[in-house]
């Protein structure tokens, strides 16, 4: 691949499937969604215990409704992330503006920055 703007090849061009899936950071993006949606199943479906003597259902993390609320709030957000930034990756090739392409990137960074932090 040809240096460009941001770490691309040259706007315009073929895209290239291969090329994409072989991307340290696609790979990471795909194996990043696999996991949110673990996050987010195994909440949905085991989170919530139904005890015998009560009728409402509680949340197996110290029975805080809160813990289960934000741990599906997390995986959600994270799924979606995952998803808009696979879709950006696929679109990055054809950006030919250096300020979109640098506006995708700092967005990405910023993304990760703000995840890492919480």
């Amino acid at each position: 691949m040809e240096g460009g703007a941001y770490g691309a090849g040259k706007a315009g061009g073929a895209f290239d499937p291969y090329t994409l899936v072989r991307q340290p950071h696609t790979i990471l993006r795909v194996v990043s969604w696999l996991f949110s949606i673990v996050v987010f199943g195994s909440i949905v479906n085991e989170g919530y215990l139904n005890s015998v003597s009560e009728e409402e259902e509680f949340c197996i993390y110290n029975r805080n409704p809160n813990a289960c609320s934000y741990g599906v709030t997390v995986g959600v957000l994270a799924f979606l992330t995952c998803l808009l930034y696979l879709a950006l990756d696929v679109y990055f090739p054809q950006i030919s503006s250096v300020k979109d392409r640098k506006k995708a990137v700092l967005s990405d960074i910023g993304v990760s920055a703000w995840e890492m932090r919480s």
